[in-house]
């Protein structure tokens, strides 16, 4: 029997809870979106966190993003780095810092959630183009697909609920979340995204890549897809399995074949040890 669904408030509040990192890149999203944008706004968005801004310069001087003199400050990391690649470092260093602590309701470690959380990302990056997405929304529903699991683990840490997801025993994850409090982590993701002011296909993706009803967005089938292939790659969050399981025409969509995601697959793994040396 299903839960009484969490109320939209209580959720919110647990959400609060979370380090502002996601936010602060919802409104990056939005500012490197406005031509009229420099530099100097961007570093002021970012100086607002300043946990967020010493992740931001750490993983700047890690071996992927720099191989010569470490860089002192926010300013000269962000001008080497390059304008177009400020949203994906600050990616890095928002996911290191939300995913820092074990979802004791799932059984996994921070350093679990982070790597899951990248693998996906890259892949869904890389696919991007032949799914009509535009990479920066695959990268972002790939780092962020999790957010409503972290939340729900923050309602056990509240005491709110009590309780831990079992495993296969207890049927797919979502099944298990919806009988727990009512409400899956996916819905549960939209939810706090949509009050973040993440973009509507954003959230949508997120809220619909289990694709569980059906067909799903262009972008919800394309982080299906990605996450799917991350639990290939080794890194698997519990009780997902089934929903990465091929569905008719899911690899067809968006002209994406099945051995185009191993390819991916297999890049995304290239680039993924330095960049989890990085925000680890």
């Amino acid at each position: 029997m299903s839960a009484t669904p969490i109320p939209r408030e209580t959720l919110l509040h647990v959400a609060k809870s979370i380090p502002a990192a996601p936010r602060i890149l919802a409104e990056l999203g939005h500012l490197l979106l406005d031509p009229n944008s420099d530099m100097s706004e961007v570093t002021a968005l970012l100086r607002r966190d300043a946990s967020l801004t010493a992740r931001i310069i750490r993983i700047s001087n890690s071996a992927f993003y720099n191989a010569g003199q470490p860089y002192a400050s926010l300013e000269e990391a962000l001008a080497r780095v390059g304008y177009m690649e400020v949203y994906r470092l600050t990616g890095f260093a928002a996911v290191s810092q939300v995913a820092d602590k074990p979802l004791a309701i799932y059984g996994v470690s921070g350093a679990q959630v982070r790597e899951n959380a990248l693998l996906t990302a890259l892949v869904a990056e890389i696919l991007a183009p032949r799914a009509g997405v535009d990479a920066r929304l695959a990268y972002t529903a790939g780092l962020l697909r999790s957010m409503g699991k972290i939340a729900l683990d923050g309602l056990t840490r509240s005491g709110s609920y009590r309780g831990s997801y079992p495993g296969h025993s207890a049927g797919p994850l979502a099944t298990w979340e919806v009988n727990f409090v009512g409400m899956n982590n996916c819905e549960a993701a939209a939810i706090i995204l949509k009050e973040w002011r993440f973009p509507a296909e954003t959230v949508e993706g997120i809220r619909d890549h289990y694709l569980t009803a059906g067909e799903g967005s262009p972008l919800a089938r394309l982080l299906n897809v990605a996450s799917g292939a991350a639990e290939r790659g080794g890194h698997r969050f519990p009780g997902e399995l089934d929903y990465w399981k091929a569905l008719p025409a899911k690899f067809e969509y968006g002209e994406i074949a099945a051995e185009e995601v191993d390819d991916a697959l297999q890049a995304a793994l290239e680039q993924f040890g330095p960049v989890r040396a990085a925000v680890s």
